[in-house]
């Protein structure tokens, strides 16, 4: 559904109650200027961006243990301290 900026500012409350059951798109000038979507599909793709952004870090993610990479300096500090 697409309305004007100016309904929107006249009856915001009829346009957000219209936005739990589609999609509605505000306009100005016949340009497009955002969507009004209900919490629940708002939600739905927040999780799907937040699963992505995670399988993308897993991907780049070093294939070997940050433990299993020698290091001299961490040696030596814990050789000082008596732990090694």
């Amino acid at each position: 559904m697409y309305i004007q900026l100016s309904e929107l500012k006249t009856n915001p409350a009829k346009y957000f109650d219209l936005a739990k059951t589609c999609d509605v798109i505000v306009t100005r000038h016949g340009q497009r200027l955002g969507r009004i979507i209900p919490e629940n599909k708002a939600a739905e793709i927040e999780r799907h961006n937040a699963f992505d952004d995670l399988m993308a870090y897993v991907r780049s993610a070093p294939s070997v243990p940050d433990n299993k990479v020698y290091d001299a300096t961490k040696e030596e500090r814990l050789k000082e301290r008596g732990l090694l």
